[in-house]
């Protein structure tokens, strides 16, 4: 589980799995890595807060910046695709999530 949230923590967000493929490589062989920047889709980022907290700025690059309205921190930012950058820190796998080879019985 990936999870992080604005300077103030008024803004929460997860991503419940990053693949391989959306973490660059140097972030991957860091095994001590626990926060780091992931692309993902905006169907993967799942969001809690009073609707009234999270504002748009849009540039004129086509991203748009999602910003908390109260301590003005960045949250993610939006390219024109609907592609998503955001910065999460890892807190541990469910392990009801899915299965995992290792313990087969």
């Amino acid at each position: 589980m990936y999870r992080g949230s604005c300077s103030c923590q008024a803004i929460q967000y997860e991503v419940d799995h990053i693949g391989e493929l959306e973490a660059d490589n140097e972030t991957l062989s860091q095994a001590d890595a626990c926060a780091f920047r992931v692309n993902i889709t905006k169907e993967q980022l799942v969001i809690d807060c009073a609707p009234s907290t999270l504002a748009a700025l849009h540039e004129s690059n086509g991203e748009t910046h999602h910003v908390c309205n109260l301590c003005g921190s960045i949250v993610y930012v939006e390219d024109s695709s609907h592609g998503i950058a955001v910065e999460v820190h890892y807190s541990g796998h469910d392990v009801l999530a899915e299965t995992h080879c290792q313990f087969i019985l």
